[in-house]
């Protein structure tokens, strides 16, 4: 016959059975590691800290303490997530800071030749959808450099940003116009419309280049007679030493310029010639 101890003894091993068989039910459904809850020790009933310290006596985790591992280990794995999001973030601020120095220069003693004719943009390449270089004001000097090779419409130049800082970048052509030089006037003679440069081949007619590609033409006009100029239906700005600037590009085959000159919107000079390849 049972004693009262015997009793006792069974009762305890029937209630671990049913912890035990519930536990493992528990543990059996699908858990994802964020739904996973950490129940500290200090928390823990008597017979969950009994059942804990069996599993490792015998080299185990009990349900309770591998709940709790995988959350931590969960909780770990989303703080280095954050930590390399974090540190990509910086680094893509380091990269923007980086390319902005990158385009910066000193400008030292550089003669600014050029100048805006009015408030505007200079972008880091020749198009309006590339990053922001700066902005100019009307009248602001600028070091034009050359024309773009794509885009016949932008020109490379230097704008002083901060001191004898340089940044450089891309304007649209109409808005940058040539400095007039002290008291100096270029004269287009009994002309209305002139090319100085290049160099005629045949007078009004012909300009003859050594290869294809983009070719700088500049004109002068008659001071007083003309005050538009429109070169192959796009208008050109008139500088103040009475010069115009028109970029285009000359395939194999050659290609055609034609300039109309006007005053108070009439038409007074056309001037119509080719540029050919030798």
């Amino acid at each position: 016959m049972l004693n009262k101890n015997s009793f006792r003894l069974i009762k305890i091993i029937t209630l671990l059975i049913v912890i035990l068989t519930f536990n493992n039910y528990s543990f059996a459904k699908h858990l994802q590691p964020k739904d996973y809850v950490c129940k500290p020790e200090s928390e823990r009933s008597f017979v969950e800290k009994k059942l804990c310290k069996m599993a490792f006596n015998s080299h185990r985790l009990c349900k309770l303490d591998a709940a709790c591992f995988i959350k931590k280990r969960w909780e770990a794995e989303q703080d280095a997530k954050k930590g390399k999001q974090i540190i990509s973030e910086q680094e893509d601020l380091i990269k923007q800071k980086e390319d902005l120095l990158r385009g910066t220069a000193t400008c030292g003693d550089l003669l600014f030749n050029h100048k805006a004719s009015k408030n505007t943009t200079i972008y880091r390449l020749p198009n309006k959808s590339s990053s922001k270089i700066g902005t100019v004001k009307k009248n602001q000097e600028l070091l034009y450099i050359s024309p773009s090779s794509k885009n016949k419409n932008w020109y490379f130049v230097k704008m002083k940003k901060d001191g004898d800082i340089c940044s450089d970048g891309f304007i649209e052509q109409k808005f940058l116009i040539k400095k007039a030089g002290k008291d100096t006037v270029v004269r287009a003679g009994p002309k209305l419309i002139d090319i100085i440069d290049p160099r005629w081949e045949i007078e009004d007619k012909l300009i003859v280049i050594d290869a294809e590609g983009t070719v700088s033409i500049t004109g002068v006009i008659q001071e007083g007679k003309i005050d538009k100029v429109i070169i192959n239906e796009d208008e050109e700005i008139i500088n103040d030493d009475n010069t115009f600037n028109y970029v285009t590009f000359v395939p194999k085959g050659g290609s055609e310029v034609r300039i109309i000159g006007s005053k108070n919107d009439k038409k007074v000079k056309e001037l119509t010639f080719k540029i050919k390849l030798k």
